[in-house]
């Protein structure tokens, strides 16, 4: 599975686990669905708003421990 997939997967289950904020909860929703479909790459999420790279952080970084 790929980093990006990973990624995609954690941000959902972040979603479902309300570790995400409701502001930002719709654009990590269609980040979590253009991760999974490959339509995006984790580096061209880099140039989003801080508050929500700083969520695909935190989802990267809790994918690398699951792994």
């Amino acid at each position: 599975m790929t980093q990006d997939r990973r990624v995609a997967e954690e941000l959902q289950r972040m979603m479902t686990a309300n570790q995400v904020p409701v502001s930002a909860q719709e654009d990590i929703n269609e980040i979590s669905d253009s991760l999974a479909g490959g339509s995006v790459t984790l580096q061209e999420l880099e140039n989003r708003d801080p508050f929500i790279v700083d969520i695909i952080h935190r989802a990267a970084a809790q994918s690398e421990k699951g792994q």
